[in-house]
């Protein structure tokens, strides 16, 4: 840490161990910045981004550089904020789980931007209709996203986890079902044969190869940073 927040009264240890950046007045205006950014980068919110400007425009080069553009900014610019809330807080007492109303907000906000995009897609479609197989392909990446969603849950329980993170996923999963059965019965109808049931699979099955790579790294990145830094 640097000097400026080396100069911060931290709470007494003995009162209370662990610390969020919330809880210290320095620190909480960086991170709900940050967290306000990762909003902005959170997979949900970007593909909203996306089906809003294509059914404002219908232009798919814009449709694909608002949200990439979007989540590039944004998320240089939540893990700086984030970085430099976490900072005030040596390493030994940061406590990651801290926020856990920021944690229903967020699911609160990812739903949301999951039923927009249910939505924005279905009016486009009226305008600009698009092959059965595009369209059967996002159910099954709805229907992979909604199993991830269960697999967390599960194991949020089995690690007793806290009430938020529970309910978090409890949200996430109704939005998902509730999205993709909007998109199924009014993109659909009963236009679904053989083919389209192999394209289901594949939709869901492209969704959780990136979500267990995403585990992968989240997993790497973790084991770092709990792991001690040695002065020399």
């Amino acid at each position: 840490m640097n000097d400026m927040h080396e100069a911060v009264t931290l709470p007494d240890p003995a009162v209370k161990r662990l610390l969020h950046p919330t809880v210290l007045p320095e620190a909480r205006s960086l991170y709900v910045r940050g967290w306000w950014f990762g909003r902005l980068c959170s997979p949900p919110i970007v593909v909203a981004i996306g089906a809003i400007v294509w059914l404002i425009s219908g232009n798919l080069f814009a449709s694909l550089v608002a949200p990439l553009s979007t989540f590039a900014i944004a998320l240089v610019a939540s893990r700086w904020l984030d970085a430099r809330a976490w900072d005030f807080i040596p390493r030994k007492r940061q406590d990651p789980r801290g926020a856990r109303s920021w944690q229903l907000l967020a699911a609160v906000l990812d739903a949301q931007a999951l039923l927009i995009t249910a939505i924005a897609f279905v009016l486009a479609m009226s305008d600009r209709p698009l092959s059965d197989g595009v369209i059967v392909f996002a159910i099954g990446a709805g229907g992979g996203v909604a199993v991830v969603q269960i697999i967390e849950l599960a194991l949020a329980v089995a690690r007793n986890r806290d009430s938020a993170q529970i309910g978090a996923r409890i949200i996430m999963i109704v939005a998902v079902v509730a999205s993709s059965v909007t998109v199924a019965a009014l993109a659909m109808g009963g236009r679904w044969t053989p083919e389209s049931l192999i394209t289901v699979i594949l939709g869901a099955a492209t969704v959780l190869l990136a979500q267990s790579l995403w585990w992968v790294f989240t997993a790497v990145q973790r084991r770092h940073r709990r792991t001690p830094v040695v002065v020399s």
